[in-house]
């Protein structure tokens, strides 16, 4: 059953089987084809041996006579596996010689196609054995006796079985080694075949774990290459994922560990102190730390579950974008009010767009956010949308465009940036935006100088 389910058994079956089959047709045919040809052969000396004797045939005072001696007949006999029997029978319908009870030639008998001449060739039994006969006519016109006598001649059919056998076993045995030959050279050619897929089969068991090295190209063959190659680039695509995972780890053990150390720095000031008011001010700067602290958990919740949840799929529904972006700008008023910005909305009061509302609420928020972070006090901050096209711009020192990749990067903090943050904020918005297949581009804002993202949604 293994042989049968692997590749090889399943080849030399498909293979095998039809081989059998035409090895079956071809022996069948090639034993019809000897015996005709063993009939065709016998029936030449058969029908040599009845004209021999019809020339025996003579005409003596008014009476039709033959003389066949045995020696005749038996210069005719091959072997002796046959047996020669002959009759000759007068136009008048009687015996002249030979074996009176051979049976007569069938009425409607069709000639000879090889022999059409006044010859029929025909299958009977006699004696209890199969022979065949070929009659002969041979027209007499002599000395007042006219007519057509009648001569039979049979043989047993034991030299043309045998003749016919033995063709076919010169055909069994050549066709058998064809086709185990045949068979051989497929489980051969395939053991070669299939050696270098063994091959890569022992490396890749051997490899550890955590090695993505590209497979070496052991398959010679243009038809597997392309196997190799997607191996490859899968590979390399899992190389790029790890390093940003472990560079994504190593940045949040990083970012975190700072909070820490400044709590721990709190609690030490803290505890060292006896005035009370030292340890209200390390208590109001623990709180600013741990509220520093769950933002930038929560961020990075948020960026995990959302590059978490990449190729699978995605269940969105029908929001309202502009009620989101409203509701994002009523959430950043009271920052704004507190640096004197100009916080304002424009645009579509009823674009929608297929997404998820949660993840859009929070691309708005985060979006919101770093503009007023950024604006100056008594700038201004604008979020305008035109359809499916979002758009939010400030009065800020924006972004230099040699640093924008940077800045959309996990922990991308500017060097010039001087408010506090982690910069996760616009990494989430590049993951939520590829998330929803939109377009994220950021550039100078021509109204008012500062930067300007622009989130187009399919």
């Amino acid at each position: 059953m293994r042989l049968i389910h692997s590749l090889r058994g399943e080849l030399l079956l498909w293979l095998g089987a039809p081989l059998l089959l035409l090895w079956g047709l071809s022996v069948y045919t090639h034993y019809q084809s000897a015996l005709q040809a063993a009939n065709q052969a016998y029936d030449r000396s058969l029908l040599a041996s009845a004209r021999t004797v019809a020339e025996r045939l003579v005409v003596r005072q008014r009476h039709l006579e033959v003389d066949v001696p045995w020696v005749v007949l038996d210069s005719f006999e091959r072997n002796m596996n046959d047996q020669l029997f002959y009759q000759v029978i007068s136009p008048e319908g009687k015996t002249l010689s030979g074996y009176p009870d051979l049976p007569l030639l069938p009425r409607n008998a069709p000639l000879s196609e090889v022999y059409p001449a006044l010859v029929h060739f025909y299958d009977a039994r006699y004696r209890r054995q199969p022979i065949r006969i070929a009659a002969l006519w041979q027209p007499v016109s002599e000395e007042g006796v006219e007519g057509m006598a009648l001569v039979l001649v049979a043989e047993t059919l034991n030299s043309r079985h045998a003749f016919a056998e033995s063709l076919l076993r010169t055909a069994l045995v050549s066709q058998s080694f064809l086709v185990l030959m045949t068979l051989l050279l497929a489980s051969l050619l395939l053991r070669k075949v299939l050696r270098p897929l063994r091959r890569l089969s022992r490396i890749m068991l051997r490899r550890a774990p955590g090695e993505l090295t590209p497979l070496p190209s052991l398959l010679p063959w243009s038809e597997l290459q392309p196997l190799i190659v997607a191996f490859n680039r899968h590979l390399e695509r899992l190389r790029g994922l790890l390093a940003r995972q472990e560079r994504f780890s190593a940045d949040v053990a990083h970012q975190l560990r700072t909070p820490l150390t400044i709590l721990k720095t709190q609690v030490a000031v803290a505890l060292s102190s006896d005035d009370p008011r030292q340890w209200r001010e390390s208590l109001q700067g623990m709180r600013h730390t741990l509220d520093d602290t769950v933002q930038l958990t929560d961020r990075l919740l948020q960026l995990a579950q959302i590059k978490a949840r990449h190729g699978e799929d995605k269940p969105f529904s029908r929001v309202n974008l502009s009620a989101i972006v409203q509701q994002a700008c009523f959430s950043g008023y009271p920052a704004a009010r507190h640096k004197q910005i100009d916080l304002g909305f424009e645009g579509d009061e009823a674009a929608s767009v297929e997404g998820d509302a949660l993840l859009l609420a929070e691309l708005c928020a985060n979006l919101l956010d770093n503009a007023i972070k950024y604006t100056p006090d008594g700038g201004t901050v604008t979020a305008r949308l035109h359809g499916r096209l979002l758009e939010i711009e400030d009065s800020g020192p924006g972004i230099a465009e040699d640093q924008q990749q940077q800045a959309l990067q996990p922990f991308g903090r500017l060097d010039h940036a001087s408010q506090p943050g982690v910069g996760i904020g616009l990494a989430l918005v590049k993951d939520i935006c590829a998330w929803h297949g939109a377009r994220l581009r950021l550039d100078r804002s021509p109204q008012l100088g500062g930067l300007r993202v622009r989130v187009s949604f399919p």
